[in-house]
């Protein structure tokens, strides 16, 4: 487990280091580092490995999963690093990464043991939809072309480097992954200093507002010795909206260094294709099933489809006939388990005293199980009652009623979570989310927590 070592100290940043620490949850211990290159190098050579079909390949990968899964575990869970005086931000930081190290293991070496050749991921070209936006239309019936590597070494290694990629995007100019969501795929680039302006804009926006949300969340002290400090303790008014505030943090928490990082790998060259957006305006959703299928971010989306297609493939379809829908819940039921899974160990990987996180020396944790676990549920509630209900009214009518109920379901549910953010220290009077905090100054007469 991690380092018991508490956070809850003041700390202030010199000029020298004001720039690293602007986005606190980026503040990364340097001897961390290592690992991290150590750890995505082995995947990366595994993603070299499936260019060449030798049947010996499947065994290396398997063998590689061993030195590489130590590498996380340190890297996520050792109590090595020098994390004193940093936001509880890093350890979740440091531990979902690691995860998504695992992930990309199991993804690769495991469930890709039995893949053939064209079971890889294959680039897709944007080409035509350029040409066709230079044009004024876009041919929505014309499917991408698949564009195979050039298989040299440098062909190889530029294949293995891509596939890297977390969400789809692609470093080569003008083409995606072909496992991209179909808004990637819509979404055009804009020209370089145009993304650049868009990036400054865009942080700078997302900086207040993200700066605005933790100051609301942290207005009061919480009893992080309650493993349910919020339910317990509040009315439900409150539950609801602590538990929007938690909603549209983290996907504030995620996007904000995000463009940052955008921002500066572009200016230094990389191509603005690489940097789409993470989200799909998730505000907009009009039912969970839109939510958490189109809208919400894609980072884990890889591997919990490939991961939940190898489970799947367990079931013995030539003996027990299975329903298509019955098929789609079970991999929506896997694919949250995976999702509480990943949110177990990220929150049971944070520093923990017992007599002040209790609850955080187990690694599973109920309220986590109960949002995750709720979300699957949901869906069905809205495939079985609320899409017949609402079919034959009206456009207008059938959308506001199942955005309600979507909206109703996310955030009855996000209460869950929202405790579990609120007991983990996540919340706490002395954490920071931004450098200096322009609502904190406002409100209290000061820059920093504390």
């Amino acid at each position: 487990m991690a380092n018991n070592t508490s956070h809850d100290v003041c700390y202030e940043a010199s000029p020298a280091v004001a720039l690293l620490q602007f986005f606190p949850g980026m503040n990364t211990p340097t001897d961390s580092g290592l690992h991290v290159l150590l750890g995505f190098g082995i995947i990366m050579l595994c993603n070299f490995t499936t260019t060449y079909n030798h049947p010996l390949l499947p065994y290396i990968r398997l063998l590689l999963v061993i030195p590489a899964a130590k590498i996380f575990w340190e890297y996520g869970l050792s109590p090595q690093f020098d994390l004193h005086g940093r936001s509880r931000q890093v350890d979740l930081g440091m531990a979902m990464i690691a995860y998504y190290g695992y992930l990309k293991l199991f993804e690769i070496c495991v469930v890709g043991f039995w893949n053939k050749s064209e079971d890889w991921p294959r680039w897709i070209s944007r080409g035509d939809d350029e040409k066709m936006k230079g044009k004024g239309t876009h041919d929505k019936s014309k499917k991408p072309k698949v564009v195979p590597f050039t298989p040299t070494l440098a062909g190889r290694l530029l294949y293995a480097y891509d596939l890297l990629s977390v969400c789809g995007s692609s470093y080569v100019p003008n083409r995606v992954w072909n496992w991209a969501p179909k808004s990637m795929l819509k979404w055009q680039p804009p020209a370089k200093n145009e993304f650049l302006l868009q990036c400054i804009k865009t942080t700078a926006q997302l900086y207040f507002t993200l700066d605005l949300f933790h100051t609301l969340g942290a207005t009061k002290e919480w009893d992080t010795t309650n493993p349910s400090p919020l339910i317990s303790t509040s009315p439900f008014y409150q539950q609801i909206f602590y538990a929007f505030l938690v909603c549209g943090l983290t996907c504030l928490a995620i996007v904000t260094p995000y463009y940052f990082s955008a921002f500066v790998t572009v200016l230094l060259g990389a191509p603005p294709s690489a940097w789409p957006p993470l989200f799909d305006e998730p505000f907009t959703a009009t039912s969970l099933q839109d939510f958490w299928s189109y809208r919400w971010h894609n980072i884990f989306r890889r591997s919990f489809h490939e991961i939940s297609r190898g489970l799947l493939a367990l079931i013995p379809t030539s003996y027990v006939r299975v329903h298509p829908r019955i098929i789609k819940f079970l991999r929506a039921l896997i694919i949250f388990s995976l999702s509480a899974s990943l949110h177990f160990f990220i929150i049971w990987a944070l520093p923990h005293d017992p007599p002040k996180y209790p609850h955080l020396t187990r690694f599973f944790n109920p309220q986590t199980a109960k949002f995750f676990l709720s979300q699957p549920l949901g869906v069905l509630i809205e495939f079985l009652i609320v899409f017949p209900l609402t079919n034959r009214l009206p456009e207008r009518w059938k959308i506001l009623l199942r955005r309600v109920f979507a909206w109703g379901w996310l955030l009855w549910s996000g209460r869950f979570w929202a405790d579990v953010w609120i007991g983990s220290g996540m919340w706490g009077i002395k954490e920071r989310y931004v450098l200096y905090s322009p609502i904190r100054k406002l409100l209290h007469g000061r820059w920093t927590p504390c």
